[in-house]
């Protein structure tokens, strides 16, 4: 009961925003199931959300965009889930609460960031995101301040998001599946949570409609805050 209230959770806020349903889900989810088990099995599970949202938001995907992001984040998921076993999560996850902590306040108080034109941002967005997917499903964070820099439109941004989501979770799945991550443990997991996110995706795209640019931009900025703070707590 309580893993299908956390994937309800997290697939309303990411049909709303375009991101955020494994930020949401993953500490929970390693609360109830351990992190060799929440990793793997949100790794499914939020694959069919976002493919969900991806097929509703095509028609606003920049190529470009997402070729720059893709192509290192395929890099960097196999090293990441190499990780997985190696790494201290609470050392990482602390680390990534700070930086959007920072990010968000920075630019609620007014203040913006430059656009971040440079191919090369993005290659190190691409590559940092998949080193935090393979690890911990939580490689959000450098693509969203990514986007959020640049100025992409609410359309824009989820199309572009959630379908390079999308294309990462394949990879990602794929690294888990060769590294035998996928235990029954995992796979019931992944099940209990399929019916709790089909409602959520169906809430999240109801509550889009009423928000204009603006309001979704300042909406990003809180959320990011409380993710951050959120990292920092668990």
């Amino acid at each position: 009961m309580l893993i299908a209230l956390v994937v309800f959770i997290a697939a309303a806020v990411q049909g709303v925003l375009g991101f955020g349903g494994a930020l949401i889900a993953m500490p929970l989810l390693v609360a109830l199931v351990g992190v060799q088990t929440a990793t793997p099995a949100f790794a499914l599970i939020g694959t069919l959300a976002t493919l969900l949202n991806a097929i509703r938001w095509r028609a606003h995907v920049t190529l470009d965009d997402l070729v720059q992001l893709v192509v290192p984040a395929a890099v960097g998921i196999p090293i990441g889930v190499l990780f997985l076993a190696r790494v201290d999560a609470q050392v990482v996850t602390r680390t990534l609460g700070v930086i959007l902590i920072l990010y968000a306040v920075y630019n609620l108080l007014g203040l913006t960031v430059p656009p971040l034109r440079h191919r090369a941002w993005a290659v190190a967005a691409g590559f940092s995101s998949g080193i935090l997917s393979g690890a911990f499903n939580t490689g959000g964070p450098p693509v969203i301040v990514f986007a959020n820099a640049r100025g992409w439109t609410a359309e824009r941004f989820r199309g572009n998001l959630q379908t390079y989501f999308v294309l990462t979770s394949f990879f990602l799945i794929i690294s888990h599946g060769l590294t035998g991550h996928f235990t029954p443990a995992v796979w019931r997991t992944a099940l209990i949570g399929v019916p709790a996110l089909l409602v959520g995706q169906l809430l999240g795209v109801r509550l889009c409609r009423y928000l204009n640019p603006d309001a979704f931009r300042r909406l990003v900025l809180v959320f990011l805050l409380l993710l951050g703070a959120q990292l920092l707590i668990f």
